[in-house]
């Protein structure tokens, strides 16, 4: 009972994540492009040893706030599914690109070159 409430309540926080994804026709063999997704999740799973990292799941949200917001109930569900007493932590990282790439100003001209 308890795993069939994990795996739905995981549909429920990965589904809109992965919504908008559809792969082209023609680009069958390429793998599909998420746009508009602003954070990741990250749920590492690491030897509370060594702390070595076993394993990493990742997923993908709209907004950091959703990402926030899904944490707890993302370690809820994957607390039990770690295995040989491994430990689980989550981060959200936010996908922010720099102003350059968003909003290309004028070059600026090395020093030394002439306009031909």
């Amino acid at each position: 009972m308890k795993r069939r409430f994990a795996l739905i309540l995981a549909a429920l926080l990965i589904g809109p994540a992965l919504a908008d994804e559809q792969p082209a026709e023609s680009d069958a063999q390429k793998q599909p492009r998420t746009l508009g997704q602003k954070a990741v999740l990250h749920i590492y799973y690491y030897a509370p040893k060594t702390l070595e990292i076993t394993y990493v799941d990742s997923y993908l949200f709209k907004d950091e706030d959703a990402c926030r917001n899904a944490i707890s109930a993302a370690l809820q569900i994957a607390v039990p599914f770690a295995g040989d007493g491994d430990m689980v932590s989550a981060k959200c990282v936010g996908m922010n690109p720099p102003e350059a790439i968003t909003q290309p100003g004028k070059r600026a001209e090395p020093d030394g070159t002439t306009q031909l």
